[in-house]
């Protein structure tokens, strides 16, 4: 008999051969991981708990589409599947919120440059495609992984075949928010948080025909937000975000009596009239629930790390969860590249990526309120943050141009947003909210002395 990390007996009779490296997860991070690590490390097996995606259809309760930006599309480049993935996309140029029955477009971008909206199933079909087609590397799919042995380095999985132990020399943890890998980390004393947010959602199907398709769109309530997103079919993918519990609108009020349909059609008249059979969907839609994880230790010795939801699931609201577990991996193979050994390299990779992954998860969380709750007019510290951003183009970044356009650093991105929110209130508090509407040049003469003449950029890289 064997003993796992979490105190787990299990025969070891069946023994699979030494793989080199396990990842255990083959979503979109992980076959991502392998398609990095192959080339340069060997035999990597992928273990996924679920049935293959190109063999089922329905998306195995995944949101429809995900978000590319600067930093995910920097990595399917390196790994040569950029243009097949931009031919699944739809460039999105800026959101439109629809706020009291007039519409406001806000650009992602002060150049107008496009984020990518694309259809989850398609681009992991791409990913997994390619990552089979690699030498070396190997997708198992329906293998249920209980626990993880980092003395002996082993996974125990369970498959139609029973339960056996496959022993390996690395193992890589890409397996979402309720990792089996993370628990290993956990048994040898790292904290993790796995929460789940008092907001749910549901997929719902919108027609196309009445929307621009340049941007996505957002109904904001404050107390509930539908979305949707472009596709490259000509309809929408939407979502509706509600509380789970509380008064209405909320799913608990629906779940008490309160009619889903009249909750959606009191707070989204637009939308209502658009989609014939929304009655229909929100009667028989899955509602999803949104767990965030945070985890102070994402590695251990030569042996294990983990990667993407596993260590840092994030509400997704910026659209960056994806975009930030794709750089992990890049992250992961430059600090490796750079080390002596895999002891130096993983321990590099966790010092580059906690900061940046809470940043990312702070922020994308607060997004959500931003757009659900839209200022009724704006505030002089508004108008004056919009004037530097304007007035300064090469000192100050919009926050989510950084994040999106830019592979800058995440708490890079956050510090500096900070700062400019200190700026902003040291300036109305010596010169008044009259600040806000001086001319261009009184105002520069103000800001200048407050502001250093270069920007530095902080590096989140091992190299």
């Amino acid at each position: 008999m064997h003993a796992d990390d979490t105190g787990h007996a299990y025969d070891t009779g069946r023994t699979d051969g030494d793989p080199g490296i396990v990842i255990v997860g083959a979503g979109l991070v992980g076959a991502v991981t392998a398609l990095y690590l192959a080339p340069r490390f060997g035999p990597v097996t992928l273990l996924e708990k679920r049935a293959d995606p190109r063999r089922v259809t329905g998306g195995q309760g995944r949101s429809l589409t995900v978000m590319l930006s600067a930093r995910g599309w920097r990595v399917l480049a390196d790994l040569g599947v950029a243009d097949a993935v931009r031919e699944i996309c739809v460039p999105l140029h800026g959101r439109c919120g629809h706020l009291a029955g007039r519409a406001h477009v806000t650009p992602y971008s002060r150049d107008r440059q496009p984020i990518w909206s694309v259809e989850r199933e398609r681009l992991h079909r791409i990913l997994l495609d390619a990552a089979e087609a690699l030498p070396g590397v190997r997708v198992r799919f329906e293998q249920r992984v209980h626990s993880v042995d980092l003395d002996d380095p082993a996974v125990l999985v369970e498959d139609r075949q029973g339960r056996h132990r496959i022993g390996c020399r690395r193992i890589l943890g890409c397996d979402g928010a309720h990792s089996a890998a993370r628990a290993a980390l956990e048994a040898r004393g790292a904290r993790a948080e796995l929460r789940k947010l008092e907001l749910a959602y549901q997929e719902i199907d919108v027609p196309g025909g009445w929307l621009d398709r340049a941007t996505m769109h957002y109904w904001p309530t404050g107390d509930a937000m539908f979305a949707a997103f472009p596709m490259p079919s000509g309809e929408f993918s939407g979502s509706l975000f509600m509380r789970l519990e509380g008064p209405a609108p909320s799913y608990a009020a629906a779940a008490g009596g309160r009619d889903l349909f009249d909750m959606f059609a009191a707070h989204f008249p637009e939308p209502t009239a658009a989609i014939p059979d929304i009655a229909g969907q929100l009667a028989t839609k899955a509602v999803s629930t949104l767990s965030v994880v945070r985890c102070d230790r994402w590695v251990w010795q030569d042996t294990f790390a983990l990667l993407g939801d596993s260590c840092h699931a994030m509400a997704p609201f910026m659209g960056h969860g994806m975009n930030c577990g794709f750089e992990d991996a890049r992250i992961l193979v430059d600090c490796l590249d750079a080390a002596s050994d895999w002891t130096a390299g993983l321990a590099a990779y966790e010092k580059s990526r906690t900061e940046d992954a809470d940043a990312i998860s702070h922020l994308s969380y607060r997004h959500y309120f931003t757009m659900a709750n839209p200022p009724r007019e704006e505030t002089a510290a508004d108008v004056l943050r919009g004037r530097l951003l304007d007035l300064f183009p090469d000192r100050f970044v919009p926050l989510y141009e950084s994040c999106a356009f830019t592979e800058e650093s995440y708490a890079s991105v956050l510090r500096d947003d900070q700062r400019l929110d200190r700026l902003v209130a040291e300036l109305l508090d010596r010169h008044g909210r009259e600040l806000a509407a001086a001319p261009d040049d009184g105002l520069r003469a103000r800001v200048s002395p407050l502001i250093t003449d270069t920007v530095s950029l902080e590096d989140s890289g091992c190299s």
